[in-house]
């Protein structure tokens, strides 16, 4: 009887430490000067151009904030104000941002492991109340920044915010690659991934359908439209809007 009990026990207390309580947050999608973007290593350099020798104009430290729009090439345009004009501050490296990340909300002290196993070695420990930005999904698992680094935690029971399986690099990726297929035309001549460069790019998902939508922007009236699905990457053309 005592064996039972204690075995009892003991699996009241691991479905205890394995499980994690909290929220999802939803990302905020696009604003006006772009999305936000998190910092997730220890500090980045903004640069004028987009050369990882030029000299920094800025530096952000881990958890920082900026507007910012992926180039698609490994850098972002980014953003420290408000104001269109001066607004503009520089370039960084897209690997060490998130872009319009959901936030995991711990309601418990919740542990992080080094990889997707609750028997893993552990790299850290949230407290009840922390907030970290969210890399990227798993089944049952979220990959979070954490303080420069990153690791696993258990995803929350219960959430039903459809967090996305793709990243919003990997999304963008297809989406150009199925937009250049479609041997597309713009303002008279026909569109390459050099001159995809020069577009505005707005990439949302919708967790209800589980379907991203991303929109390629010329700056000049025109625009196309691919759909990503979330769950197998298959990407299609959908419109093309001509001022």
């Amino acid at each position: 009887m005592k064996k039972k009990l204690a075995l009892c026990l003991a699996l009241i207390l691991c479905i205890l430490s394995t499980s994690a309580l909290g929220e999802i947050i939803r990302p905020m999608g696009p604003g006006q000067m772009g999305y936000d973007a998190v910092v997730i290593s220890k500090s980045i350099s903004i640069r004028p151009t987009q050369n990882a020798n030029a000299k920094a104009v800025k530096k952000l430290n881990y958890g920082a904030h900026v507007a910012a729009m992926s180039l698609g090439n490994g850098w972002c345009e980014c953003y420290l104000s408000d104001a269109v004009d001066s607004g503009l501050s520089g370039y960084a490296l897209e690997d060490y941002l998130v872009l319009d990340p959901a936030y995991l909300k711990t309601e418990e002290s919740t542990p992080v492991y080094a990889w997707q196993a609750t028997d893993a070695k552990k790299v850290g420990l949230l407290g009840r109340g922390e907030t970290c930005p969210i890399i990227r999904m798993e089944g049952d698992w979220l990959l979070i920044s954490l303080r420069g680094a990153a690791g696993w935690v258990v995803r929350p029971s219960g959430d039903a915010t459809g967090t996305a399986r793709l990243r919003t690099t990997d999304v963008r990726r297809r989406a150009e690659a199925c937009l250049l297929a479609s041997d597309p035309w713009a303002d008279g001549r026909r569109v390459t991934s050099e001159t995809l460069l020069n577009y505005y790019t707005f990439v949302e998902f919708d967790a209800a359908t589980r379907m991203w939508n991303v929109t390629f922007d010329t700056r000049n009236a025109f625009t196309f439209e691919v759909t990503v699905n979330d769950s197998n990457g298959e990407a299609s053309m959908e419109e093309v809007y001509n001022g």
